[in-house]
């Protein structure tokens, strides 16, 4: 076997670990193993499969060498390296001569842990394992704008929904159907029914109302009200291919009060700025500042007010792939946009006593700009 001294290695589940889907291109619920050699040719990679798993792994997997795992797990038993991923990782990374490996960033201590025991160096990534994964390629880009459709969709359902309702005299919308009081989780199973028979898995949809919406990532439990401010925010994941969608919209069945309506446009706008700043070579910091400065110039402070965080003070957006958070992170960090950055744009402003605004699209970074994946349009008021 060839002396490689460096490699890589994943233990994990590519049903979970988006890094393992990357590479080995196929949904496995239980952890197994995939190892990197830099052969003279580039990078190859091995996956040891379980019995299980191996017949479909040589149909179905993008890795360039399929080994039976239970193999490798004699030769540890022989060496006496015990049982385990660990062990079998161990006796592989041994025979190929390989001293010292690179993991992602999110790797078991346990495993690491083994492994030095044997006299591996492990040596943690700063994240992902794949930066390249932040440089979509066209491919990927095409399961993101079949997963953003696919929210768009179940967005529309919702403002069906909502435009069906009545309007109870407490305020409360009512049911269409059968007239009971409408609470956040309501429309919640109108959004996530409707993705789950479309082959897409919601992932705590948040449907928030009134102050629940001041919280960025409160899910919304209580009742929905007409004239109030509603945030709704769904961010499925494609069950083919795992790749997310994501988009936000906020709404108002009925009438939006001025201070309601002057927010929203607010927003609206500064989400404007944010997409028309997207392009290659730009620094995301500067796209965060200029929405920062204009809700400032529009009034809206942020900061402290009666022990809430209000105003603008997440960051302004995030890369969307196999994770539903990856990078780049739109914010105050010094990364450089890239042709290929897949990031949303989602400014928003909370106020407890008024509630929350958020709107959100997903854009692919060009060379000269930006193509928005959400295509959707914002609409405050539903009738």
């Amino acid at each position: 076997m060839p002396n490689h001294h460096e490699g890589k290695l994943l233990i994990a589940a590519s049903e979970s670990d988006a890094d393992m889907l990357y590479i080995a291109g196929m949904f496995v619920p239980d952890a197994f193993i995939v190892v990197g050699l830099n052969e003279i040719a580039g990078w190859q990679w091995h996956g040891l499969f379980s019995p299980l798993e191996i017949d479909r792994a040589r149909h179905e997997s993008t890795l360039d060498h399929i080994h039976d795992s239970s193999i490798w797990l004699k030769k540890a038993k022989l060496q006496n390296l015990g049982p385990g991923l660990a062990a079998i990782a161990t006796a592989f990374l041994q025979e190929h001569g390989i001293r010292s490996i690179n993991v992602p960033g999110n790797f078991p201590l346990q495993f690491a842990d083994a492994l030095r025991s044997q006299q591996i160096t492990v040596q943690a990534c700063d994240g992902s394992l794949f930066p390249q994964r932040a440089i979509k390629q066209a491919q990927e880009i095409k399961q993101l704008a079949k997963a953003e459709a696919t929210t768009r969709r179940a967005m529309i359902k919702a403002e069906t929904f909502l435009a069906a309702c009545a309007i109870g005299n407490d305020g409360i919308l009512r049911h269409p159907k059968h007239g009971k009081k409408v609470r956040s989780r309501d429309v919640r199973k109108v959004i996530e029914t409707w993705l789950i028979g479309h082959a897409a898995m919601p992932a705590h949809t948040i449907v928030a109302c009134g102050a629940e919406g001041a919280d960025p990532h409160c899910m919304g439990h209580g009742y929905i009200y007409a004239n109030t401010l509603i945030i709704i925010d769904i961010f499925p994941r494609l069950l083919g291919s795992g790749y997310w969608g994501d988009m936000t919209r906020t709404y108002v069945k009925g009438k939006a009060s001025s201070a309601a309506k002057k927010m929203y446009n607010t927003v609206r706008d500064g989400q404007k700025i944010g997409l028309d700043l997207l392009c290659a070579g730009r620094p995301v910091k500067h796209i965060h500042n200029a929405i920062q400065d204009y809700f400032e110039q529009q009034g809206y402070n942020t900061g402290m007010q009666d022990g809430r965080q209000c105003g603008f003070f997440h960051g302004t957006g995030h890369g969307v792939g196999l994770d539903i958070h990856e990078s780049p992170r739109v914010s105050l960090c010094d990364t450089i946009l890239q042709a290929g950055h897949v990031v949303t744009v989602e400014p928003g402003l909370y106020y407890p006593d008024i509630g929350g605004v958020r709107l959100e699209d997903l854009a692919v970074v060009t060379a000269s700009g930006h193509r928005n994946l959400t295509e959707h349009v914002c609409s405050l008021e539903i009738e």
